[in-house]
C-alpha cells in the first residue's frame, strides 16, 4: 500500500467537499469553495501516481477550473459516458461536457485550462441547497438531493426533464445512491431515516429507522454506498450500543443485524469499490469472491474492510485535520481518493495482493443478470426481477409478423441449415368444430412448448420461411371433427405471432421425431387446458427465457430450453451453482423463500426444494387448474389458479393444508391480480379493478379491505390521509393499499359537503377493522390515533369518542371485571397503554377537557387497583 497527499491538490486553502474518479481513471474532480464562488477543478491522475510526472513542469496539474457555481459547490460526480455534475448551495446543479478544442477556459469564466469544460444544462428545481449526486448505472438518470428534505431524478438525455420527485423525508437529505443494477435508489436524511426507492413505479420499498434512533447531533454530508453485487446497502452515521457505526442493511428483506464499527465519531461517507473482487485461499479450489468498501468519519481517519473478513484491511488515522467528507475508487479498484474539510486530498494505492483480482467486467455483468433478471433499458433503468411481466407487452398485429416473416429475407443461419422448399408443408388436420368453423393444423412446424394448446386458426396466415412464392400446393388434407375452444385458439394464434418463425423451425429441425413430439406434451396439456376452459378467471401464466428470484442468501435461477426448465442455485456471489437439476417441462412461475423454493410448470404442476440442500419436500402438487400466480413468504407457499381457487400450504417435514378457498367471484373479467402476498398466514390479494382483499381463515371469507374505483372510498382515503397529520406507516395494509389509487386514476371524486364527516369516520373504522384482521398492531395504533384526532375536530360525535375510550378502559370497577369479557390486550399492546396516548391527544383540545378529566381519573384509579 502507498498513501500520497499531493500539497498542490487544493482550492487556495478552501474546504474540498467532495472529489470523485474519472471513468477513465486519467482524471480526478475536486468540488467545494473556492473564493467568493463555489469551484470545481478537474486534476490530472499522472502526477499524482507517478513521481517523475509530477515533478515535469510540462505536465500540466490542472486541466480545468470552473467557478461558475454561485456558492460553495457540495458535490461532484461522473456519469459513465463521462459527463461531470456538480450540485452546490446555490441550488443549482450543473452538467459539464469536455469540448474540442485546447486550452481556453469555462464558459463563464474561470483560470486559463489545458482542457475546456462547457456547461450544457444548468438544473434548477431544488428549492435550497444540493448536498449529493449519484448517476444510475445503466441509464442517463441523475438522482440529487437537497436541503429541502426532497430527492429529484433527473433525464440527462432530455435535460432538464425531471423523471421523478421523492418526497418523504422530514430533513434534510445528505446522501443518496443507486443500486448497481437499477432497480432501487436509497437516500439517507437528518430526520433519521433511510428510504428505500422502487425506480419501476418510484414508491418507497422500504424505511429504515431503527439503526439512527439513537443519533444526536448531524454530520454535513451523510454518504451511503451499495455494494458492486446489490447484496448490502452501507449508511452513513448510526449507532449501536452508544458506538457511532456503518449499518449495513441486506438487500434480503432490509434486515439490519450486522455493522461496521470502531470509528470514535460518526461516519460521514461511505463508497464500495466498483468492482467485486476475488482471491484465491488455500486449499480451495476455487476462488472467493467479496467486496471492498471504504468508511470515512468526522474522527479524521479512513477504514476500508473487505467484506470477507471480519475486521478492517487497514485503518488509518489522523489523516485530516477535520472530518473526512467524501471517497471516490478509481475504474481499476486499486487507487482510492478521499477529502476532507480542511481543504485536502489523499491518495491510497493498493496492490493486488492487498485487495484481489477484480472480476471481469463481463463476469460481473453475469452474475448481476444471474442474482436480479436482466436489466430492460428503456430512457431509464427498469430490471426485470418478474419476469412473467413480459407477457404484458401489448401482441402485434395478427398478420403482420407472419407476413415480415414470408416476404422479409430469411437469415443468414437459416439459409445455411436449411434448404427452401416449395411445399414445406406435406400434411394438415382440417378441424370441423362445433360451431362450424374449420380450422386447418399444419404438421410440419408444431406449436412450440410454450404455447400448450391445440390447432392454429385455419385464418392466420402460416409462415412458410422463404421470400419465393408458392407455385403448386401437394398438402395432404386429414379431416376430423372435434371440439376446439375458440378462446384457447385464440391464445395460440397471440402466442405464435410473439415466436420468431425461424427459431421455430430451427427447434422443431433439432428434434428426431417432430410428430411425436408435437403430439405427446400437447395432448397431455390440451387436457389440462380443456378441464378449466370454462372456468378461466384470471390469465394463465406463460413460460419465459429465464426466472430468477432471491432465497435468502441464495440466488435462484431457471433457464427454459428446448421444453426443459434447469433450475440453479447460487449461494452468495458464487460462479458455480451450490445444486441444480432439470425439470421435464418449462417453468413459468419462480417463487422463493428463505425456506422454500417454489417451482411451477406448465403442466401444472408445482414442485417444492430446499433452497440449501436442494431436496424435495413432497411430490409435485397438482393445483385444479394451470397457474396464475404463486408466492412464498417463510415455509409458507400460496398457489392461484386460472380459475381463481387459491391454496396455501405450509411447507416442510410435515407439509399440510392450511387456506383452501376460491377467489374466482373476485375477479371481474378482463382483470388480473396486481399483488399477492401472505401475511399470518393469510393470503392477501389486489386486483387491476383496483380492488384489495384479505381471506380471514376464522370468520371462513373473504374481506374487502380497498375499493379506489368506490367514489366515497377514494375520496374519503384521500381526506383521511391528509388530515392524519402523521405518516401512515408501512404494514400489510399500506402494502395492499398503496397501488390501487394508482391504478384507478388521479382523479378525486368530490362527495357533497354533507356527507364528508361520516365518510371520513366509516373510512378510518374500516381501517382499524381491517388492520385487527390483518393483525397489523403498528397500523392498528396509528387508524386508532387518526380516528381519535378526527373525531376530535368534529361536532355531534362525542357518543362515538366515548364509545372508543370505553372499550380501551375497560370496566371500571372490581365487580364488572369478573363478569365480563373484555380483553384488556389489543393486538399484543394494552389497551390502557393505547388509552394513555389517545388521553394525551385529547388533552390538547381545550374543549375536551371534560371528557380528558374523566377518563384520566378512571384510568388513574384502575392503575392504582392493580397495583
Amino acid at each position: 500500500m502507498k498513501l500520497v497527499k499531493p500539497n498542490w491538490v487544493t482550492h487556495d486553502g478552501y474546504s474540498i467537499f467532495s472529489v470523485d474518479i474519472h471513468p477513465d481513471g486519467k482524471r480526478f474532480a475536486t468540488g467545494g469553495q473556492g473564493g467568493d464562488s463555489g469551484r470545481v477543478v478537474i486534476w490530472n491522475m499522472e502526477p499524482v501516481v507517478n513521481e517523475s510526472a509530477e515533478l515535469d513542469p510540462n505536465v500540466s496539474k490542472i486541466l480545468c477550473q470552473l467557478d461558475n457555481h454561485l456558492a460553495c459547490v457540495n458535490c461532484v460526480r461522473w456519469s459513465n459516458n463521462g459527463l461531470l455534475a456538480s450540485g452546490g448551495v446555490d441550488k443549482l446543479i450543473m452538467i459539464w461536457r469536455l469540448s474540442g478544442g485546447s486550452g481556453g477556459s469555462s464558459l463563464f469564466g474561470g483560470k486559463a485550462s489545458v482542457e475546456t469544460w462547457r456547461c450544457i444544462a444548468t438544473l434548477r428545481s431544488h428549492e435550497a441547497d444540493v448536498l449529493d449526486l449519484a448517476w444510475a448505472p445503466h441509464s442517463p438518470w441523475l438522482a440529487s438531493a437537497s436541503v429541502d428534505n426532497s430527492v429529484i431524478v433527473w433525464d440527462a438525455s432530455k435535460f432538464p426533464a425531471i423523471v421523478a420527485v421523492l418526497k418523504g423525508h422530514t430533513g434534510f437529505v445528505k446522501g443518496i445512491t443507486w443500486d448497481p443494477v437499477g432497480k432501487y435508489l436509497a437516500s439517507q436524511s437528518d430526520d433519521k431515516t433511510l428510504r428505500v426507492w422502487r425506480t419501476t413505479d418510484w414508491t418507497e420499498e422500504a424505511l429504515i429507522s431503527e439503526p439512527f434512533d439513537e443519533c444526536g447531533g448531524t454530520t454535513h454530508v451523510l454518504r451511503l454506498s451499495w455494494s458492486p453485487d446489490g447484496q448490502y446497502l452501507v449508511s452513513a452515521h448510526a449507532m449501536n450500543g452508544g458506538g457511532p457505526t456503518a449499518q449495513i442493511i441486506e438487500r434480503d428483506g432490509w434486515t439490519q443485524d450486522k455493522d461496521f464499527v470502531g470509528h470514535r465519531k460518526a461516519v460521514t461517507c461511505v463508497r464500495f469499490n466498483g468492482n467485486i473482487l476475488q482471491k484465491k485461499q488455500s486449499g480451495s479450489s476455487k476462488p472467493q469472491q467479496y467486496c471492498c468498501v471504504a468508511i470515512g468519519s468526522r474522527d479524521r481517519s479512513l477504514s476500508v474492510w473487505l467484506t470477507s473478513l471480519k475486521r478492517p484491511l487497514v485503518v488509518i488515522r489522523e489523516l485530516f485535520t477535520h472530518s473526512v467528507l467524501d471517497a471516490s475508487w478509481s475504474p481499476c479498484g486499486l487507487r482510492l481518493a478521499a477529502c476532507s474539510w480542511d481543504g485536502s486530498v489523499v491518495f491510497i494505492e493498493f496492490t493486488q495482493q492487498e485487495l484481489g483480482q477484480p472480476l471481469d467486467p463481463a463476469e460481473q455483468s453475469s452474475l448481476h443478470e444471474r442474482l436480479y433478471g436482466k436489466p430492460l433499458v428503456q430512457g431509464g433503468c427498469m430490471v426485470m426481477e418478474a419476469p412473467e411481466l413480459l407477457n404484458l407487452k401489448p401482441p402485434a398485429p395478427p398478420t403482420q409478423q407472419p407476413v415480415q416473416s414470408t416476404t422479409n429475407s430469411v437469415p443468414a443461419p437459416l439459409n445455411t441449415s436449411t434448404t427452401p422448399a416449395k411445399g414445406p408443408i406435406n400434411k394438415q388436420i382440417e378441424t370441423r368444430t362445433s360451431d362450424g368453423k374449420r380450422r386447418i393444423t399444419p404438421m410440419f412446424i408444431p406449436p412450440p412448448p410454450d404455447i400448450m394448446d391445440t390447432a392454429i386458426n385455419g385464418g392466420t396466415t402460416v409462415p412458410t420461411f422463404t421470400s419465393k412464392p408458392q407455385t403448386k400446393s401437394s398438402i395432404v388434407i386429414e379431416k376430423r371433427n372435434d371440439v376446439v375452444t375458440p378462446n384457447v385458439t385464440s391464445s395460440v394464434n397471440s402466442a405464435i405471432i410473439n415466436t420468431p418463425a425461424s427459431s421455430l423451425t430451427l427447434k422443431r429441425r433439432e428434434q428426431s421425431t417432430p410428430k411425436l413430439h408435437h403430439l405427446s406434451p400437447n395432448k397431455k396439456l390440451k387436457i389440462l387446458s380443456e378441464k378449466g376452459a370454462g372456468q378461466i378467471v384470471l390469465p394463465a401464466l406463460k413460460p419465459s427465457t429465464s426466472l430468477s428470484q432471491q432465497a435468502g442468501h441464495h440466488a435462484v435461477t431457471i433457464s427454459n430450453n428446448q421444453g426443459l426448465a434447469h433450475l440453479q442455485v447460487f449461494r452468495g456471489t458464487d460462479s458455480e451453482p451450490t445444486w441444480d437439476l432439470y425439470l421435464g417441462y418449462n417453468a413459468v412461475a419462480l417463487a422463493a423463500s428463505s425456506a422454500v423454493i417454489a417451482v411451477g410448470l406448465e403442466d401444472g404442476s408445482l414442485h417444492t426444494f430446499h433452497p440449501i440442500k436442494g431436496s424435495r419436500f413432497a411430490p409435485p402438487l397438482a393445483p385444479p387448474a394451470p397457474l396464475a400466480k404463486i408466492h412464498a413468504v417463510g415455509n409458507a407457499v400460496m398457489v392461484i389458479s386460472t380459475c381463481g381457487d387459491v391454496r396455501v400450504w405450509e411447507i416442510g417435514n410435515t407439509c399440510r393444508m392450511i387456506v383452501s378457498t376460491s377467489a374466482a367471484h373476485l375477479a371481474a373479467p378482463g382483470t388480473s391480480i396486481l399483488s399477492c402476498t401472505l401475511y399470518n398466514g393469510m393470503p392477501h390479494l389486489a386486483f387491476t379493478n383496483a380492488r384489495a382483499y384479505i381471506y380471514h381463515k376464522e370468520m371462513g371469507t373473504w374481506l374487502l379491505i380497498g375499493d379506489s374505483h368506490d367514489p366515497v372510498w377514494r375520496w374519503s382515503s384521500f381526506n383521511a390521509l391528509s388530515s392524519s397529520g402523521s405518516r401512515t406507516p408501512r404494514g400489510p395494509l399500506f402494502s395492499l393499499q398503496e397501488g390501487l389509487l394508482r391504478t384507478s386514476g388521479n382523479v378525486l371524486p368530490n362527495p357533497r359537503s354533507a356527507h364528508t364527516g361520516p365518510s371520513i369516520v366509516s373510512y378510518m373504522e374500516q381501517q382499524l377493522l381491517a388492520s385487527k384482521a390483518l393483525g397489523s398492531a403498528q397500523e392498528y395504533v396509528h387508524w386508532i390515533m387518526a380516528l381519535v384526532s378526527y373525531l376530535l375536530t368534529q361536532d355531534g360525535l362525542e357518543k362515538r369518542l366515548r364509545l372508543i375510550l370505553d372499550d380501551l378502559l375497560g370496566p371500571s370497577h372490581t365487580s364488572a371485571s369478573k363478569s365480563t369479557s373484555w380483553d384488556p390486550m389489543i393486538l399484543g399492546i394494552k389497551k390502557h397503554k393505547i388509552l394513555g396516548d389517545v388521553l394525551n391527544v385529547v388533552g390538547g383540545h381545550l374543549r375536551w377537557q371534560r371528557l380528558f378529566l374523566e377518563y384520566t381519573e378512571q384510568l388513574t384509579a384502575l392503575k392504582n387497583q392493580s397495583t
